[in-house]
């Protein structure tokens, strides 16, 4: 985790369904870096990617938000 993930993941969290662009545009980043970062958490199963490219905050996701995760259970998703 980097420090833009948890940008990203609470801006998805009020957002909704959406690309990578606007998030980079509302959250200051840049959209190629914003990408970037979008699919390695849904790599790890913070984030659900649609076929079109839009990402939704998954269960997991949520749960690190509200930091309701079990010790090391973000760890175990990592590589």
């Amino acid at each position: 985790m980097v420090p833009l993930d948890d940008a990203i993941l609470e801006y998805v969290r009020d957002a909704g369904e959406v690309p990578p662009a606007v998030i980079g545009r509302n959250i200051d980043s840049h959209p190629n870096y914003t990408g970037q970062r979008c699919r390695i958490l849904a790599d790890h199963d913070l984030l659900n990617r649609t076929d079109d490219g839009y990402y939704s905050l998954a269960e997991l996701g949520e749960r690190y938000l509200e930091e309701d995760l079990a010790e090391g259970e973000l760890d175990s998703s990592e590589e």
